[in-house]
Protein backbone atom coordinates (compact mmCIF):
# COMPACT_ATOMS: atom_id res chain seq x y z
CA UNK A 1 0.00 0.00 0.00
CA UNK A 2 1.40 3.38 -0.91
CA UNK A 3 1.71 6.33 1.42
CA UNK A 4 -0.85 8.22 -0.58
CA UNK A 5 -3.56 5.50 -0.36
CA UNK A 6 -2.79 4.87 3.35
CA UNK A 7 -3.22 8.54 4.14
CA UNK A 8 -6.44 8.59 2.15
CA UNK A 9 -7.80 5.69 4.16
CA UNK A 10 -6.84 7.38 7.43
CA UNK A 11 -8.57 10.60 6.40
CA UNK A 12 -11.60 8.61 5.27
CA UNK A 13 -11.74 6.68 8.59
CA UNK A 14 -11.46 9.90 10.56
CA UNK A 15 -14.18 11.48 8.50
CA UNK A 16 -16.48 8.50 9.00
CA UNK A 17 -15.64 8.29 12.71
CA UNK A 18 -16.54 11.90 13.18
CA UNK A 19 -19.57 11.81 10.87
CA UNK A 20 -21.24 8.68 12.37
CA UNK A 21 -21.75 10.06 15.88
CA UNK A 22 -23.04 13.31 14.43
CA UNK A 23 -25.46 11.44 12.20
CA UNK A 24 -26.57 9.25 15.10
CA UNK A 25 -27.29 12.28 17.23
CA UNK A 26 -29.41 13.76 14.50
CA UNK A 27 -31.57 10.61 14.01
CA UNK A 28 -32.16 9.80 17.70
CA UNK A 29 -35.55 10.84 19.01
CA UNK A 30 -35.49 13.71 21.47
CA UNK A 31 -35.41 12.72 25.14
CA UNK A 32 -38.91 12.35 26.53
CA UNK A 33 -39.85 12.91 30.10
CA UNK A 34 -41.03 9.72 31.83
CA UNK A 35 -44.79 9.51 32.00
CA UNK A 36 -46.06 10.31 35.43
CA UNK A 37 -47.49 7.23 37.13
CA UNK A 38 -51.21 7.44 37.60
CA UNK A 39 -52.33 6.45 41.06
CA UNK A 40 -54.00 3.03 40.99
CA UNK A 41 -57.50 2.65 42.33
CA UNK A 42 -58.77 -0.64 43.80
CA UNK A 43 -61.69 -2.33 42.10
CA UNK A 44 -64.88 -3.12 43.97
CA UNK A 45 -64.34 -6.00 46.36
CA UNK A 46 -60.56 -6.00 46.03
CA UNK A 47 -58.45 -6.77 49.09
CA UNK A 48 -55.29 -4.71 48.85
CA UNK A 49 -53.68 -5.73 52.14
CA UNK A 50 -54.20 -8.88 54.15
CA UNK A 51 -55.84 -8.16 57.48
CA UNK A 52 -54.05 -9.37 60.62
CA UNK A 53 -57.15 -11.43 61.50
CA UNK A 54 -57.06 -13.48 58.29
CA UNK A 55 -54.99 -16.38 57.03
CA UNK A 56 -54.13 -17.61 53.55
CA UNK A 57 -55.01 -21.15 52.44
CA UNK A 58 -51.36 -21.76 51.52
CA UNK A 59 -50.49 -21.12 55.18
CA UNK A 60 -52.83 -23.95 56.24
CA UNK A 61 -52.32 -26.57 53.54
CA UNK A 62 -49.34 -28.71 54.46
CA UNK A 63 -49.38 -27.62 58.11
CA UNK A 64 -49.19 -30.25 60.82
CA UNK A 65 -52.06 -30.45 63.29
CA UNK A 66 -51.36 -31.47 66.87
CA UNK A 67 -53.60 -32.81 69.61
CA UNK A 68 -53.94 -31.13 72.97
CA UNK A 69 -51.34 -33.60 74.25
CA UNK A 70 -48.91 -32.17 71.63
CA UNK A 71 -48.99 -35.45 69.66
CA UNK A 72 -48.98 -35.09 65.87
CA UNK A 73 -52.40 -35.90 64.43
CA UNK A 74 -51.83 -35.31 60.72
CA UNK A 75 -51.33 -32.75 57.98
CA UNK A 76 -53.92 -30.53 56.30
CA UNK A 77 -54.20 -31.48 52.63
CA UNK A 78 -57.17 -29.41 51.48
CA UNK A 79 -59.97 -27.04 52.42
CA UNK A 80 -63.69 -27.53 51.83
CA UNK A 81 -65.30 -24.30 50.57
CA UNK A 82 -68.95 -23.46 50.05
CA UNK A 83 -69.94 -23.21 46.39
CA UNK A 84 -71.01 -19.61 46.88
CA UNK A 85 -67.47 -18.87 48.05
CA UNK A 86 -68.63 -17.21 51.23
CA UNK A 87 -67.27 -19.64 53.77
CA UNK A 88 -64.75 -22.35 54.55
CA UNK A 89 -66.82 -25.37 55.53
CA UNK A 90 -64.00 -27.59 56.68
CA UNK A 91 -60.54 -28.97 56.21
CA UNK A 92 -59.19 -32.32 55.08
CA UNK A 93 -56.47 -33.89 57.17
CA UNK A 94 -54.35 -36.90 56.29
CA UNK A 95 -54.05 -39.34 59.19
CA UNK A 96 -52.36 -42.65 59.74
CA UNK A 97 -49.90 -44.35 57.47
CA UNK A 98 -46.20 -43.81 57.14
CA UNK A 99 -44.68 -41.35 54.66
CA UNK A 100 -48.05 -41.06 52.92
CA UNK A 101 -48.48 -44.83 52.48
CA UNK A 102 -51.66 -46.09 54.09
CA UNK A 103 -52.74 -42.57 54.97
CA UNK A 104 -56.42 -41.74 54.73
CA UNK A 105 -58.15 -38.42 54.50
CA UNK A 106 -60.69 -37.29 57.08
CA UNK A 107 -62.63 -34.03 56.78
CA UNK A 108 -63.75 -32.01 59.77
CA UNK A 109 -65.71 -28.82 60.21
CA UNK A 110 -63.44 -25.81 60.26
CA UNK A 111 -64.45 -24.74 63.76
CA UNK A 112 -62.78 -27.90 65.12
CA UNK A 113 -59.40 -26.40 64.25
CA UNK A 114 -57.76 -24.13 66.80
CA UNK A 115 -55.15 -21.67 65.51
CA UNK A 116 -52.66 -19.86 67.66
CA UNK A 117 -49.26 -18.21 67.43
CA UNK A 118 -46.37 -20.23 68.75
CA UNK A 119 -43.41 -19.03 70.77
CA UNK A 120 -41.58 -17.82 67.66
CA UNK A 121 -44.72 -16.33 66.08
CA UNK A 122 -45.29 -19.31 63.77
CA UNK A 123 -48.81 -20.60 63.23
CA UNK A 124 -49.70 -23.60 65.40
CA UNK A 125 -52.73 -25.77 64.65
CA UNK A 126 -54.37 -27.89 67.32
CA UNK A 127 -57.46 -30.04 67.73
CA UNK A 128 -59.21 -31.51 70.72
CA UNK A 129 -59.30 -34.99 69.19
CA UNK A 130 -56.89 -37.91 69.34
CA UNK A 131 -55.15 -39.39 66.34
CA UNK A 132 -56.69 -42.80 67.07
CA UNK A 133 -60.19 -41.32 66.85
CA UNK A 134 -59.49 -39.95 63.39
CA UNK A 135 -57.75 -43.15 62.31
CA UNK A 136 -60.95 -45.04 63.20
CA UNK A 137 -63.27 -42.47 61.57
CA UNK A 138 -64.69 -42.99 58.07
CA UNK A 139 -62.53 -41.70 55.23
CA UNK A 140 -63.50 -38.48 53.46
CA UNK A 141 -64.97 -38.83 49.97
CA UNK A 142 -64.98 -35.84 47.69
CA UNK A 143 -67.99 -35.20 45.47
CA UNK A 144 -65.90 -36.43 42.55
CA UNK A 145 -65.17 -39.69 44.43
CA UNK A 146 -68.89 -40.21 45.18
CA UNK A 147 -69.83 -39.70 41.51
CA UNK A 148 -67.10 -42.12 40.39
CA UNK A 149 -68.39 -44.78 42.80
CA UNK A 150 -71.96 -44.33 41.52
CA UNK A 151 -70.82 -44.62 37.92
CA UNK A 152 -68.82 -47.79 38.71
CA UNK A 153 -71.82 -49.33 40.46
CA UNK A 154 -74.07 -48.42 37.51
CA UNK A 155 -71.63 -50.00 35.03
CA UNK A 156 -71.52 -53.16 37.16
CA UNK A 157 -75.34 -53.38 37.20
CA UNK A 158 -75.59 -52.87 33.44
CA UNK A 159 -72.75 -55.24 32.50
CA UNK A 160 -73.90 -58.34 30.64
CA UNK A 161 -74.21 -61.30 32.94
CA UNK A 162 -71.75 -64.12 32.28
CA UNK A 163 -73.47 -67.49 32.08
CA UNK A 164 -72.49 -69.72 34.95
CA UNK A 165 -71.70 -73.39 34.46
CA UNK A 166 -72.77 -75.90 36.94
CA UNK A 167 -69.86 -77.29 38.88
CA UNK A 168 -69.12 -80.99 38.66
CA UNK A 169 -68.34 -83.01 41.71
Amino acid sequence: MSFKSGASLTVLALAIGIAVPAAAQQTMPPQQKPAEAKPSAPVTGQIVTQDANTILAKDLIGQTVYGLDKAKIGTISDLVLSKDGKSVQGFVIGVGGFLGIGEKSVALQFDRLQMQSGANGALELMMSVKKEELSNAPAFKSHKDVLAEKEAAERARNAPQQPTRPTQR
